[in-house]
């Protein structure tokens, strides 16, 4: 059995308050890194002193998703100047493999 290879690129899923929709979108523009997705997320939570009463009602928060596809290279910077950028922001991020990736018709 062949050994998997490691991935030469990662997907970077920010999920973020909307109050932060504009910062991140600047942040992620002024990067140059390509291009991103984005779209709207609802978070749910057994942490209820985190929302609001009226989230706590609908069982919901309100949230942003933006990913990113990067190259595992250049991961450790894009954390890092994230963490310095969005310091105790509400902002939580995930990073998974990208196994393929490209456009069809080209």
């Amino acid at each position: 059995m062949n050994e998997p290879s490691m991935p030469s690129n990662v997907i970077v899923t920010l999920n973020i308050v909307p109050a932060l929709e504009e910062r991140v979108v600047d942040w992620l523009l002024s990067r140059g890194d390509g291009g991103f997705t984005s779209r709207a997320a609802h978070g749910h939570s057994s942490h209820h002193d985190l929302l609001s009463a009226a989230e706590q009602v609908s069982g919901r928060q309100r949230r942003l998703e933006f990913e990113v596809e990067l190259a595992v290279a250049e991961l450790d910077d894009f954390v890092a100047e994230l963490s310095d950028a969005f310091f105790n922001a509400d902002l939580y991020y995930t990073v998974v493999p990208v196994l393929r990736s490209g456009h069809l018709g080209e």
